[in-house]
């Protein structure tokens, strides 16, 4: 006769399977994807840092640094950006 299954599953045990079904994923994704691309998805799903450590297997140290370089590229990559148009705008018609 199966055993009756336990119904009364608390948050520790959701938690523990939510973790292993999050590293099971990014393992999946980690041949394919680079660390900070990980590291950008995670991180927009509300992730604290601590939790995107936990499933890439590294130190929230490591997914700070790896935060701030992110926003730098982003800013500077938006900086271009703007100039490129400012420069497009200055330019006098019939100019190329």
């Amino acid at each position: 006769m199966p055993k009756k299954r336990d119904e009364s599953i608390g948050f520790p045990e959701l938690h523990t399977q939510l973790r292993l079904i999050s590293k099971l994923l990014a393992a999946q994704l980690k041949p394919t994807t680079g660390q900070q691309e990980m590291v950008r998805l995670l991180a927009s799903t509300g992730a604290s840092n601590a939790e995107v450590a936990d499933v890439l297997d590294t130190t929230p140290a490591t997914i700070n640094a790896t935060l701030q370089r992110l926003k730098k590229k982003a800013a500077k990559t938006s900086s271009n950006a703007a100039d490129t148009a400012i420069g497009a705008e200055a330019k006098p018609e019939g100019v190329s």
